[in-house]
């Protein structure tokens, strides 16, 4: 890469400094044409020479947006009046309120399920296999669809399978959900 192609890198960049545009003229037309900068030549001088401070600009600067354009003769748009009247917005139940209560039922039948209290209710559906009766109280989530037979029964508390722990903890995230929206 030659040097030229260097410095109009540097430009494109934003690296390179402003005494080194004004010191080199093609890079001052182009950051000119570029991004609209006038540099000029800086001439160094002392403060000695100075005779005081510089004189203060002119107040009156053209608009500094040259986009925005301003028409004459146009009359403005009539803002809308503070004293109107405000609709009230009534409070809409929350949909996070609905979740919560699924997953507050959610832990009650889990941990009810997981002690064995639905054998009470369910167990004389059980006809065959190893049944309330003889000592398994809870139910098989994945085997509902057999809480007739022995499959749909697992035995009590120490012995919890995967799906009561999904069933607890699904709950559990469902009531945190619901209470965040």
């Amino acid at each position: 890469m030659s040097a030229d192609d260097d410095k109009l890198q540097r430009l494109l960049d934003g690296e390179i400094d402003e005494a080194e545009i004004a010191a080199d003229p093609t890079l001052s037309s182009l950051a000119e044409r570029i991004f609209g900068l006038t540099i000029e030549p800086i001439v160094p001088t002392k403060p000695s020479q100075s005779e005081g401070l510089p004189p203060l600009e002119n107040a009156q600067s053209p608009s500094l947006d040259p986009m925005v354009e301003v028409i004459p003769g146009k009359e403005l748009i009539p803002l809308p009046s503070l004293l109107t009247k405000t609709v009230d917005v009534k409070e809409t139940p929350k949909k996070g309120g609905m979740l919560m209560y699924f997953g507050i039922i959610g832990v009650i039948v889990s941990v009810l399920n997981v002690f064995g209290m639905f054998a009470l209710l369910l167990g004389s559906l059980c006809t065959d296999g190893i049944c309330p009766d003889e000592g398994a109280t809870r139910i098989n989530w994945l085997s509902l669809h057999q809480i007739t037979t022995g499959w749909g029964w697992g035995k009590p508390f120490p012995d919890m399978g995967i799906p009561d722990y999904v069933a607890i903890l699904g709950s559990v995230v469902l009531i945190i959900v619901g209470r965040r929206k």
